[in-house]
């Protein structure tokens, strides 16, 4: 939402994919603190903080956005606490899984939660997308809504706390991370080959999304192009855990990668209209199987009691990798046009299929039932 705040704010997609990359980027530098703060506190009362944060943060924008006070300034600000925010706390949720589901129902679970997520975008995207052109404070304000319905969903849930790591200094517990992860060269590839799908995917959608409001001067089409991705979510979501369990998940990354790189080609070329729309839920069906598969067998793979440093340590690369996404194709979009836009998003697609082809660590991935017996 920011980067869509920053361009009707600014006129400036540069600006914009700025706002974007120093969220991502500072999202990226503290993803290792945080994931010390995941492995010693309770992951549970982290989720909680995480929303009550992004929901103050995101209702002092809606007032400014009422007041017409939003500035660039003010967005960079906002990104910032987002970013700082999602390092530290981000991955607890994916964290807390562990402790709540088994390895077999793991794939399933991560579905589940990309129909979550997706769903609650849905909820504000449309109404968003037409609210950022009429009544930005409105929309910032459903926005605020929905995170603190989700700190308040978590609370019930009953969670057993890990336990040992506060025994151990911050520095004792990032080395045990550090020389688990040395034995694991599986762990690296697949952190680098999200990356290059996380960069591609935000890169394809924030090229679409400036290129629509440019082209219309409505962020409601904006909202709608995000509408069509959140349901294809839904429904991927819905198929993804039954693709898991049954197809070799090395066979599925190729697969999925295969199929988003192909989607993701076709939007650059037909990048407005229904043909737009019809490619955008086509291509985002793939998004939970790719995410089941890579993230699944990952945690699966990963101690309850490390998942948080182990997750930093390779989401470092991973964000690393997507955080400029936003910011490059930014500039490449003003400077160049969308053609030179979408082949900047597309290269690391591109490169990410190809070695999902030809790496034997990622062919020999088997089905979640196997997890356990080919390790990191």
């Amino acid at each position: 939402m920011l980067p869509l705040l920053a361009l009707m704010v600014t006129g400036s997609a540069a600006q914009a994919g700025l706002v974007g990359t120093v969220q991502a980027v500072l999202t990226q530098a503290f993803l290792i603190p945080g994931g010390l703060i995941i492995d010693r506190f309770d992951r549970k009362r982290l989720i909680v903080l995480s929303g009550v944060i992004n929901a103050v943060v995101l209702f002092l924008l809606a007032v400014l956005g009422w007041s017409g006070q939003l500035s660039l300034g003010v967005l960079l600000g906002a990104a910032a606490v987002f970013g700082l925010t999602s390092g530290w706390l981000g991955e607890a949720s994916d964290a807390l899984l562990r402790s709540v589901v088994t390895v077999e129902r793991y794939p399933q679970a991560i579905t589940v939660n990309e129909g979550r997520d997706a769903a609650l975008r849905l909820a504000a995207a449309p109404v968003g997308g037409f609210l950022l052109g009429i009544a930005t404070g409105a929309s910032l304000a459903i926005a605020a809504a929905l995170q603190c319905l989700s700190a308040i969903l978590i609370r019930p849930l009953r969670v057993a706390p890990t336990g040992g790591e506060k025994a151990q200094g911050a520095l004792g517990l990032m080395v045990e991370a550090v020389r688990w992860l040395r034995h694991r060269p599986r762990a690296l590839l697949l952190a680098l080959l999200v990356g290059a799908v996380n960069f591609s995917v935000s890169g394809v959608m924030t090229t679409t999304q400036f290129t629509a409001v440019a082209r219309t001067g409505r962020a409601l089409d904006a909202g709608l192009l995000t509408t069509a991705a959140g349901i294809s979510v839904i429904v991927g979501a819905i198929v993804a855990g039954v693709v898991i369990r049954q197809i070799r998940t090395g066979f599925v990354i190729s697969l999925t990668f295969l199929w988003l790189a192909v989607g993701m080609a076709g939007i650059a070329v037909f990048n407005s209209g229904a043909p737009l729309v019809v490619l955008l839920m086509l291509t985002f069906l793939g998004v939970p199987a790719i995410n089941a598969a890579m993230a699944g067998y990952f945690f699966a793979s990963t101690p309850e009691s490390m998942q948080g440093r182990a997750q930093a340590l390779l989401a470092t690369f991973s964000v690393g990798i997507g955080a400029v996404a936003p910011f490059l194709v930014g500039l490449a979009l003003q400077g160049f046009g969308p053609t030179v836009a979408y082949t900047v998003a597309l290269s690391p697609m591109l490169v990410a299929l190809g070695v999902s082809v030809f790496a034997k660590r990622i062919r020999e991935i088997p089905r979640p039932a196997q997890w356990r017996d080919l390790p990191l």
